[in-house]
């Protein structure tokens, strides 16, 4: 019995450091969002339209980098506005790690590469700041 608990154990933790983007990086960002003027109003949508984000230049937001499921990166989209001033749409995009990789082919194999790390979102990171620039209207 002792035999049998040692190799689930065992198991289970090399299934968990196998996947090494899971191991180097979380599921959340801190992301910084600055604009070239004071108090700029900005709503931060997911790549469902929900709303997830309303406030003011500058703020710093966590935000998730997996949408959940089966390799499902998060998108956002950075509508910003201010009153004289045209409205600017930016995206904060998704990137894969090169932990994913790098760290899955020498490391974690395919438990890591297929299914640790693609389930846990922990992969993808995003564009590390948001710098917004609105001009005057016409």
């Amino acid at each position: 019995m002792k035999k049998l608990f040692y190799l689930f154990f065992c198991g289970i933790v090399t299934a968990i450091l196998a996947s090494c983007a899971t191991v180097m990086r979380e599921n959340s960002q801190t992301i910084p969002i600055k604009a070239n003027l004071e108090k700029v109003d900005i709503k931060i949508l997911d790549k469902h339209g929900q709303s997830v984000f309303e406030g003011q230049t500058p703020t710093t937001i966590n935000l998730k980098t997996a949408a959940g499921g089966y390799f499902n990166p998060q998108k956002y989209t950075v509508v910003a506005s201010k009153d004289g001033y045209k409205t600017q749409t930016t995206i904060i995009d998704w990137h894969v790690s090169g932990w994913y990789y790098a760290g899955n082919i020498l490391i974690g194999g395919l438990i890591g590469y297929l299914i640790i790390d693609p389930l846990t979102g922990d992969m993808y990171y995003l564009d590390e700041e948001v710098n917004l620039n609105l001009y005057p209207e016409k």
